[in-house]
Protein backbone atom coordinates (compact mmCIF):
# COMPACT_ATOMS: atom_id res chain seq x y z
CA UNK A 1 0.00 0.00 0.00
CA UNK A 2 3.05 2.32 0.74
CA UNK A 3 4.30 1.46 -3.03
CA UNK A 4 0.84 2.77 -4.32
CA UNK A 5 0.24 5.62 -2.09
CA UNK A 6 3.97 7.15 -3.03
CA UNK A 7 2.93 6.95 -6.77
CA UNK A 8 -0.28 8.60 -6.78
CA UNK A 9 1.73 11.48 -4.76
CA UNK A 10 3.78 11.78 -7.23
CA UNK A 11 1.29 11.44 -9.96
CA UNK A 12 -0.68 14.75 -8.48
CA UNK A 13 2.42 16.08 -8.16
CA UNK A 14 3.64 15.99 -11.02
CA UNK A 15 0.27 17.12 -12.47
CA UNK A 16 0.56 20.12 -10.53
CA UNK A 17 3.75 21.07 -11.89
CA UNK A 18 2.18 20.43 -15.39
CA UNK A 19 -0.65 22.49 -14.52
CA UNK A 20 1.62 25.78 -13.29
CA UNK A 21 3.91 25.28 -16.35
CA UNK A 22 0.47 25.36 -18.40
CA UNK A 23 -0.81 28.57 -16.63
CA UNK A 24 2.76 30.05 -17.09
CA UNK A 25 3.08 29.40 -20.74
CA UNK A 26 -0.90 30.87 -21.51
CA UNK A 27 -0.23 34.40 -20.22
CA UNK A 28 -0.86 37.15 -22.68
CA UNK A 29 2.46 36.80 -24.69
CA UNK A 30 2.66 33.09 -25.02
CA UNK A 31 -1.31 32.48 -26.40
CA UNK A 32 0.10 30.94 -29.40
CA UNK A 33 1.12 27.58 -26.80
CA UNK A 34 -2.36 27.24 -25.56
CA UNK A 35 -4.49 27.72 -28.84
CA UNK A 36 -2.39 28.02 -31.76
CA UNK A 37 -0.40 24.77 -31.39
CA UNK A 38 -2.73 22.87 -30.66
CA UNK A 39 -4.84 23.69 -33.71
CA UNK A 40 -1.85 23.10 -36.20
CA UNK A 41 -1.27 19.67 -34.28
CA UNK A 42 -5.20 18.93 -34.55
CA UNK A 43 -4.60 19.85 -38.55
CA UNK A 44 -1.62 17.68 -39.37
CA UNK A 45 -2.32 14.78 -37.52
CA UNK A 46 -6.29 14.95 -38.38
CA UNK A 47 -5.00 15.08 -42.03
CA UNK A 48 -2.45 12.47 -42.27
CA UNK A 49 -5.16 9.99 -40.08
CA UNK A 50 -7.62 10.52 -42.91
CA UNK A 51 -4.92 9.74 -44.88
CA UNK A 52 -4.20 6.34 -43.12
CA UNK A 53 -7.31 5.55 -43.23
CA UNK A 54 -8.78 6.29 -46.70
CA UNK A 55 -5.58 4.39 -47.83
CA UNK A 56 -6.51 1.18 -46.02
CA UNK A 57 -10.06 1.54 -47.74
CA UNK A 58 -8.36 1.16 -51.41
CA UNK A 59 -5.46 -0.90 -50.41
CA UNK A 60 -8.95 -3.91 -49.58
CA UNK A 61 -10.42 -3.17 -52.84
CA UNK A 62 -7.29 -3.78 -54.88
CA UNK A 63 -6.51 -6.86 -53.05
CA UNK A 64 -9.95 -8.13 -53.30
CA UNK A 65 -9.55 -7.56 -57.58
CA UNK A 66 -5.83 -9.88 -57.38
CA UNK A 67 -6.88 -12.89 -56.63
CA UNK A 68 -5.85 -15.77 -58.64
CA UNK A 69 -8.01 -17.30 -61.71
CA UNK A 70 -6.79 -20.44 -59.95
CA UNK A 71 -7.60 -19.86 -55.87
CA UNK A 72 -11.23 -18.42 -57.40
CA UNK A 73 -11.43 -21.92 -59.29
CA UNK A 74 -10.25 -24.19 -56.57
CA UNK A 75 -12.46 -22.25 -53.91
CA UNK A 76 -15.34 -22.01 -55.84
CA UNK A 77 -15.56 -18.25 -55.89
CA UNK A 78 -17.14 -17.12 -58.23
CA UNK A 79 -16.99 -13.13 -60.08
CA UNK A 80 -20.13 -11.05 -60.04
CA UNK A 81 -22.35 -11.34 -63.62
CA UNK A 82 -22.20 -7.90 -65.50
CA UNK A 83 -24.91 -5.91 -63.74
CA UNK A 84 -27.69 -5.58 -66.09
CA UNK A 85 -28.06 -1.90 -66.96
CA UNK A 86 -30.21 0.08 -69.53
CA UNK A 87 -27.28 0.42 -71.87
CA UNK A 88 -26.70 -3.50 -72.27
CA UNK A 89 -30.41 -4.44 -72.38
CA UNK A 90 -30.82 -1.97 -75.21
CA UNK A 91 -27.25 -3.61 -77.20
CA UNK A 92 -29.62 -7.07 -76.43
CA UNK A 93 -32.30 -5.90 -77.88
CA UNK A 94 -30.79 -4.16 -80.81
CA UNK A 95 -29.42 -7.46 -81.87
CA UNK A 96 -32.52 -9.16 -81.50
CA UNK A 97 -35.19 -6.71 -83.26
CA UNK A 98 -35.11 -5.59 -86.46
CA UNK A 99 -35.95 -1.48 -86.00
CA UNK A 100 -35.37 -0.81 -89.96
CA UNK A 101 -38.44 -1.54 -91.21
CA UNK A 102 -41.38 -0.81 -89.18
CA UNK A 103 -44.96 1.16 -89.76
CA UNK A 104 -46.52 3.52 -86.75
CA UNK A 105 -49.80 2.34 -86.12
CA UNK A 106 -51.84 4.20 -83.78
CA UNK A 107 -53.99 2.97 -81.58
CA UNK A 108 -57.68 3.59 -81.59
CA UNK A 109 -59.08 6.44 -79.40
CA UNK A 110 -61.82 5.40 -77.04
CA UNK A 111 -64.96 7.00 -78.87
CA UNK A 112 -63.28 5.81 -82.23
CA UNK A 113 -63.79 2.38 -83.74
CA UNK A 114 -60.87 -0.34 -82.98
CA UNK A 115 -61.66 -2.61 -86.12
CA UNK A 116 -59.23 -0.37 -88.20
CA UNK A 117 -56.65 -0.87 -85.45
CA UNK A 118 -57.23 -4.73 -85.01
CA UNK A 119 -57.04 -4.89 -89.10
CA UNK A 120 -53.41 -3.21 -89.30
CA UNK A 121 -52.47 -5.63 -86.15
CA UNK A 122 -53.28 -8.81 -88.22
CA UNK A 123 -52.00 -7.53 -91.67
CA UNK A 124 -48.63 -7.36 -89.47
CA UNK A 125 -48.85 -10.95 -88.03
CA UNK A 126 -49.24 -12.70 -91.35
CA UNK A 127 -46.45 -10.32 -93.06
CA UNK A 128 -44.25 -11.15 -89.96
CA UNK A 129 -45.54 -14.56 -90.48
CA UNK A 130 -44.30 -14.90 -93.69
CA UNK A 131 -41.27 -13.32 -93.97
CA UNK A 132 -40.37 -16.06 -90.72
CA UNK A 133 -41.76 -18.87 -93.16
CA UNK A 134 -39.02 -17.85 -95.89
CA UNK A 135 -36.36 -17.46 -94.23
CA UNK A 136 -36.74 -20.43 -92.51
CA UNK A 137 -36.54 -22.32 -95.60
Amino acid sequence: MSQYKMVTSQASELLSQLTARWKTLSSGTRAFLKVGLPMIIMVVGGSYGLERFSSLRYDVQFRKRRIDKDLEEKFGWKKKEEPVTLENQFETVKKEVDVSDWENIRGPRPWEDSKEFQMKMAELRQKRKQQAETSGQ
